[in-house]
């Protein structure tokens, strides 16, 4: 019985095994017949795309010695898009909107006409202008992402004068000017490929174009007003996916105005005008209301960043690093990684572009000059070019003010060490349960008429968010927001205050402001007091340890503290005063202080 079940055993072992191996056989057959139809779908495709080339000779053939309309362009639109796509990206109008307003800057005269992206090889001038005649050249800035080989009708044709700043070739679009220069050798000579990314300038450089990184022209859009920006109060997240939402800090987060600029239905309007002037109003939204800007979008970042908003930028894959590159070396671009492991700086400082700005209108100037055959200085164009790839920007706040308004204020006395190098609080530092109850002591300083009134906390130094979980123990569910260098909780803000940097909260936003443990680590206290009574809160609770209270001292305390009437002064000096005071003895003496608004004083 034994036997025989051990041969029936064998024998579906083996059948098993010619099976599988017949799936193998199989296997290796389809994936070879996959591959020759895909080889012969490769084939067909060239062929198409080398037709399709072929076809456009009679629209690409020079005219000799047109004239050039010198005041009147030709501006990108989207009309294709409407009956190809359920939808529009508003970025490809931000574009057209930037290069736009350049070009009314260099030129306050110059008169505009409208034509498809994607469809350049069939303009035909319309009359008017600056020259009447139907035999003129229009120019036109190739400010840009062209993408679409199966169509390649973006090719400008020997009706226009192509000025390439700004452009952008999509891979695709790249493999397709690969073929098209074999037929066309002469169509990029004498002409300069002002490239937005460091991709397009990589493979133009590979093909032995002329080129030089122009960066993009929604870099140049005018910069917002001291009142807008005073004026603007909330976080907009532009083209986040739902699935990052969760590694963006609740603080954030929540009450954040949310856009989708890069799918704009058609379906309230099939004009292309509709969706220009929506891009132009979403502008003014931004401009006027935005604080802070985290998005996934180049033509969100790229024109906030150009009227002062401070941006964060997300790079989704590797296609986006590679266009975001537009703007590399002035901001930082984030991975999902970066999102994920809590390395965002969620406080950026606004930036000051302006020099760049000149540099890239008079790069534009120059190169329509040059474009109509024009005379320009090699050498200043030059110049003006690696200034524009070398640029790197200031931070909007000044550091000689903060360090002027860090002096103690009325008693003359000392400056604290103003040493904005490197941080002394360290990322591993251990938390124990000593700091945990440092945040109950300062909890035990609030009244019970005090606790009602809270609604909102803020925690400056906030570690991992001990204060927090002290709260929640004595059941009160709060909006809580956690300020730290580190992301020791994912919800943290991130901020270092020793490189002048405050979250850019507005007035009157929280109820409580807690520093437990944080002043001893600040080079510019006095600055950080006065920042963090200007938020206007109800109550301050904070520790601190003065440097007359002990003859020990720790080494990664910051020298020089100050004197316990010095810091008193300082919180009297911004309105606010003392209510409660204690101390306790742990390592070092520890003061706990609890400050109330002048006004709540008798409550």
């Amino acid at each position: 019985m034994n036997n025989h079940l051990g041969l029936k055993l064998t024998e579906i072992e083996k059948a098993q095994q010619v099976l599988a191996q017949k799936l193998q056989n199989l296997e290796k057959q389809m994936h070879l017949k996959l591959y020759s139809l895909d080889s012969k779908m490769q084939v067909l495709l060239r062929k198409s795309m080398e037709n399709e080339i072929f076809a456009l000779r009679n629209s690409v053939l020079p005219y000799a010695n047109l004239p050039i309309r010198p005041s009147h362009f030709l501006l990108l639109s989207y009309n294709k898009h409407i009956p190809k796509y359920s939808h529009h990206n508003l970025g490809d109008f931000i574009q057209t909107i930037a290069t736009k307003n350049a070009l009314l800057f260099l030129n306050p005269k110059t008169t505009f006409e409208f034509f498809d992206r994607d469809s350049l090889i069939s303009y035909y001038p319309v009359r008017g202008g600056g020259n009447n005649s139907l035999n003129a050249l229009t120019p036109v800035v190739m400010q840009g992402w062209f993408a679409f080989p199966d169509s390649p009708h973006f090719i400008p044709n020997h009706y226009l004068l192509p000025i390439f700043v700004g452009t952008h070739f999509t891979s695709a679009i790249q493999k397709f000017l690969q073929y098209f220069i074999v037929y066309y050798p002469w169509y990029f000579e004498g002409k300069t490929i002002g490239c937005r990314d460091l991709a397009t300038l990589g493979f133009c450089e590979k093909l032995g174009l002329e080129a030089y990184l122009s960066r993009c022209l929604t870099l140049t859009l005018p910069k917002r007003t001291q009142e807008q920006e005073t004026q603007a109060t909330k976080v907009f997240l532009v083209g986040i996916p739902e699935d990052l939402l969760k590694f963006i800090p609740r603080g954030l987060r929540e009450g954040a105005i949310s856009v989708n600029q890069q799918g704009v239905s058609n379906e309230q309007s099939l004009q292309w005008q509709s969706f220009y002037h929506c891009s132009e109003d979403l502008l003014e939204t931004y401009k006027n209301e935005a604080r802070l800007v985290i998005t996934c979008a180049l033509h969100c970042a790229s024109p906030c960043l150009a009227m002062g908003i401070p941006v964060v930028l997300i790079a989704r894959n590797e296609e986006n690093l590679g266009r975001f590159s537009a703007l590399s070396g002035i901001v930082p671009i984030y991975t999902i990684e970066d999102l994920e492991k809590g390395r965002v700086d969620f406080v950026p400082q606004s930036l000051d572009i302006e020099s760049l700005k000149q540099d890239m209108l008079e790069n534009l100037n120059l190169s329509i000059k040059e474009a109509m055959g024009e005379s320009v200085d090699k050498e200043t164009l030059q110049a003006i070019r690696q200034r524009i790839a070398d640029f790197v920007p200031a931070m909007q706040s000044n550091m000689a003010e903060s360090h002027e308004n860090s002096a103690i204020a009325g008693g003359g006395g000392n400056k604290l060490e103003a040493n904005f190098i490197e941080n002394t609080w360290k990322y591993d530092f251990k938390y124990d349960l000593e700091f945990k109850q440092r945040a109950q002591i300062l909890f035990d300083l609030l009244s019970k008429e005090a606790r009602n009134r809270l609604k909102s906390v803020l925690d400056l130094g906030c570690g991992i968010q001990y204060f927090r979980e002290v709260l929640v123990e004595n059941s009160l569910n709060l909006n809580y927001y956690g300020v730290d260098l580190y992301p020791h909780k994912p919800d943290n803000i991130l901020c270092d205050f020793n490189q002048d940097n405050f979250p850019n909260f507005v007035q009157d936003s929280f109820d409580l402001v807690v520093c437990a443990g944080l002043f001893e680590y600040i080079f510019d206290l006095p600055r950080l007091i006065k920042r963090i009574c200007a938020l206007s809160p109800q109550f301050i609770l904070c520790s601190y340890n003065f440097d007359n209270t002990s003859g020990v001292d720790n080494e990664i305390l910051v020298k020089n503290r100050l004197k316990q009437g010095e810091l008193f002064d300082l919180f009297l000096q911004n309105h606010y005063c003392l209510n409660t005071y204690k101390t306790h003895k742990r390592s070092l003496p520890t003061g706990y202080f609890l400050f109330y608004k002048k006004e709540l004083m008798g409550l």
